[in-house]
């Protein structure tokens, strides 16, 4: 009888040590992932801020500062040709459209003019619209 106490005893010691080891080692490897996680996100943040700084040092290059005043305000230096390019919609709000002649005011007018029958096709639904071209049903 005593050895099988002895025997559960040393049984429950071992377990218990194995269980310490365990853990242990369970907490050892979160630290270290937490570490390497750590280490990685140093580097990228590092590498950004890297970025960061070049983009910084180019933008406060004079020649930079040259390209953004000629784009944005036409600025040129001396035998210089500039070119300023702007979107269409910036374009037309300068520039009025002008007619060269009555005759092609007219035309723009006529060109506006539409017919009973093309009023009634841009009223009918896209079903009513084939049956009206396809068998000339109203």
């Amino acid at each position: 009888m005593k050895k099988q106490y002895i025997f559960l005893t040393l049984l429950f010691v071992t377990l218990y040590i194995l269980y310490l080891i365990l853990s242990y080692k369970y907490r050892e490897y979160k630290i270290n992932s937490n570490i390497d996680y750590l280490k990685s996100l140093n580097q990228e943040i590092s590498s950004k801020i890297d970025e960061a700084e070049s983009l910084i040092d180019y933008k406060i290059t004079r020649a930079y500062k040259n390209k953004i005043l000629k784009e944005q305000q036409g600025l040129k230096n001396r035998k210089e040709k500039v070119v300023y390019l702007t979107t269409e919609q910036k374009y037309n709000k300068y520039v009025k459209p002008e007619t060269s002649s009555w005759e092609e005011w007219g035309e723009k007018m006529e060109t506006k003019i539409i017919s009973a029958e093309e009023k009634l096709i841009n009223s009918m639904t896209n079903y009513e619209k084939w049956m009206y071209f396809l068998f000339k049903i109203n």
